[in-house]
């Protein structure tokens, strides 16, 4: 029997009478309020229904797709986009949920070290985008698409202590490239060939050090540079190239002003970019497979109905670094981020003035800002 095609609100309606097997999209379980179970291992509930000393209450998704299940439950497919709106509502809800079957920032580099070995092209390119959000890139055409969830603050980077100038390793990009580092985890693999590319200079920054250690990297003015050194080489078989390139971000902070139509401008130059890449890559006798990924999406100002609380003395707009006022606790989401705790805002709360000069803002928990493509190109 095929499960029946439903609407997001369909399958609320269905929620609301009786346990179901549904077929969803990957963020549509974020969607569902607190006090709905979201079910992986339907086996266990299966022994919970058959002990008749036990009953199961309330809303119940089994997002199993066990032949027991679905042989005793109501069965559907909602494989649409959920609502975003009902996605900043119950986020926070289901950490455990996105944690164990999303892929995440500090999970990325398993991801791509296990799906290189299955693949084994001959060039990788690891394509780290300052600033994208999973919404934004939702019409691209690439092998494959799907969200990843920034497990901590929302930023390109932290310090563990800022004295020290201790890069956090759980944290934006540091997080992503991970330890051992994606590299290491290639290396071992075979691909050994590698090169970097940045904004940032090398010997000068301790988070770009960090992320390209092992690496031989530069430092390049803009994407064209990139693709003028890379047209310029003949890369071999066991190739690495990681390339950091500004996304959204640069939008976000030091403009006063912008439009709807220069964020999908920005979005679809940075797809142009890979197109151009992939085909300067593809020029060679063998495979590549490119990884895009960011390290935290972006809010934009004039488009959420912002909630500032006047109890917070913060210097970040979405998230504390101390422990927030009791009355306003509930409107935080403490992440231990490398023993270091830091506390979310959720959406729409704010807990300083976004800068008059800024267009947007990142750091908390929402869609727009904790979730992020994890796009896969092959050529």
């Amino acid at each position: 029997m095929n499960p029946q095609n439903v609407s997001f609100a369909e399958l609320e309606h269905w929620l609301a009478r009786t346990p179901i097997v549904a077929e969803v999209h990957p963020l549509l379980p974020l969607c569902l309020d607190a006090e709905t179970q979201i079910i992986t291992d339907a086996r266990h509930l299966i022994h919970r229904l058959d002990d008749r000393r036990d009953t199961v209450e309330g809303q119940v998704l089994i997002v199993d797709q066990n032949p027991d299940a679905r042989s005793r439950f109501p069965m559907f497919r909602s494989a649409a986009h959920p609502p975003v709106d009902a996605i900043n509502r119950n986020i926070s809800s289901h950490l455990d949920y996105v944690r164990s079957h999303l892929v995440t920032s500090r999970t990325v580099a398993q991801y791509v070290a296990a799906d290189v070995e299955r693949r084994c092209p001959n060039t990788v390119v690891l394509f780290l985008v300052d600033g994208l959000s999973y919404g934004d890139v939702l019409g691209w055409k690439c092998a494959s698409l799907q969200p990843c969830f920034v497990d901590g603050p929302s930023v390109t980077y932290r310090f563990v202590e800022d004295e020290g100038r201790s890069v956090n390793p759980e944290v934006g990009f540091a997080g992503v490239v991970n330890r051992p580092s994606i590299f290491s985890r290639l290396h071992e693999l075979g691909y050994t060939h590698a090169r970097g590319y940045t904004y940032w200079t090398p010997g000068s920054n301790e988070i770009a050090d960090y992320m390209f250690d092992g690496i031989p990297y530069r430092r390049v003015a803009n994407f064209d540079s990139v693709l003028r050194s890379i047209e310029g080489e003949v890369f071999p078989p066991g190739s690495y190239l990681q390339i950091v390139r500004e996304g959204l971000d640069g939008l976000a902070h030091g403009k006063r002003e912008l439009s709807r139509l220069e964020i999908e401008s920005a979005t679809d130059a940075i797809g142009q970019d890979i197109d151009r890449l992939l085909s300067a890559l593809g020029k060679g006798d063998g495979t590549v497979s490119l990884y895009l990924t960011a390290d935290h999406g972006v809010l934009w100002k004039t488009e959420h109905p912002w909630e500032l609380m006047d109890q917070v003395k913060g210097d970040h707009p979405r998230y504390a670094e101390n422990r927030p006022p009791e009355s306003v606790l509930d409107r935080a989401v403490r992440i231990v981020s490398a023993e270091k705790p830091y506390y979310l805002w959720r959406y729409p709360y704010l807990g300083a003035h976004i800068p008059a000069n800024d267009s947007g803002v990142h750091g908390g928990l929402s869609y727009q800002e904790s979730i992020v493509p994890l796009a896969i190109f092959r050529e």
